[in-house]
């Protein structure tokens, strides 16, 4: 993301408080500031409760990896996590967030959060995000996995269209 944006990029810091899911934060956040795309390191706090998905080999040979069921805990410690937020293959955004946590038992577990589900505990949640306006995440079919993931690429220019041969050039250097 960072290697096609020539103005550079803004840091800044986003504390989650205690009651509210982690998507409800960030997109409410993102959206008051117009922000489209964003890398976000989410720090170490305590969740109230948590959902989150563990990816496992396709039996069938179909895709590099699957999802399992929805593991469901709570009074967990998120340890920390990682997530790009972007838009969807519809167009809406989406945060996609994979993280480590220790569930209410006391096992270390990790995967896929639903942050929609991810509920923030009493110590609050405090998140490093990286956005830049040149550069967003738009989600794509991509043929190795046969998921749809993030891809970088240039933002949308005002007339509604993006520069996608200065994006392949980029690529290919």
């Amino acid at each position: 993301m960072l290697s096609l944006a020539g103005q550079g990029q803004s840091n800044w810091v986003l504390d989650v408080p205690e009651d509210v899911s982690i998507w409800e934060w960030v997109s409410s956040a993102f959206v008051q500031h117009d922000i489209q795309s964003a890398h976000l390191d989410v720090m170490g706090g305590h969740l109230r409760s948590a959902v989150f998905y563990t990816g496992y080999p396709d039996p069938a040979g179909k895709r590099i990896a699957q999802y399992g069921a929805p593991n469901h805990t709570g009074n967990a410690t998120l340890i920390s996590a990682m997530g790009i937020y972007g838009k969807d293959r519809d167009g809406k955004p989406l945060l996609h967030c994979h993280g480590c946590l220790v569930t209410g038992n006391g096992q270390t577990q990790g995967g896929h959060l639903d942050t929609q589900q991810c509920i923030v505990g009493q110590t609050g949640i405090r998140i490093y995000v990286t956005t830049t306006s040149e550069v967003e995440f738009a989600a794509r079919l991509d043929s190795t996995s046969g998921m749809y993931v993030f891809h970088p690429q240039l933002a949308e220019q005002n007339d509604g269209t993006a520069d996608r041969a200065a994006v392949s050039a980029a690529h290919e250097r």
